[in-house]
């Protein structure tokens, strides 16, 4: 490993703070697609829609305290992020083997992190 290469504890708390950017812009935009079909939340899970944006706010306020530099990396990394899932959800569909394709093709490219990466998650299709 590549002495710039950032401790797997610190990639995973980089993760989880792009994938709450990336978990807020989805509540948000969920929320304005279902305004615009007259089906937005109602009640409690409005309340709770509010509450799980109130938080993640919150655990993304510390980002503010990095540099402008590193707050525009981060945006980048979810806006990009976002936008490949989105992609990949929409070129999947509920296609289980297509997304195992996706992701055996990705997984063929050197890793950049030395990240442990295993295939739990699609052990029901390998064979």
């Amino acid at each position: 490993m590549n002495i710039n290469t950032p401790s797997q504890g610190r990639i995973y708390a980089n993760i989880a703070f792009v994938l709450a950017d990336v978990l807020e812009s989805c509540l948000l935009d969920a929320n304005q697609n279902l305004r615009k079909e007259n089906q937005e939340f109602k009640h409690e899970s409005k309340r709770e829609f509010n509450t799980a944006i109130a938080s993640i706010r919150k655990i993304k306020s510390h980002i503010n305290k990095c540099s402008e530099n590193t707050q525009e990396c981060f945006g980048d990394d979810s806006d990009t992020l976002y936008q490949t899932m989105l992609t990949l959800i929409d070129r999947c569909g509920e296609d289980d083997e297509l997304m195992f394709k996706f992701y055996n093709y990705i997984k063929a490219f050197p890793s950049k992190l030395g990240m442990d990466i295993n295939d739990s998650a699609f052990k029901y299709l390998i064979k």
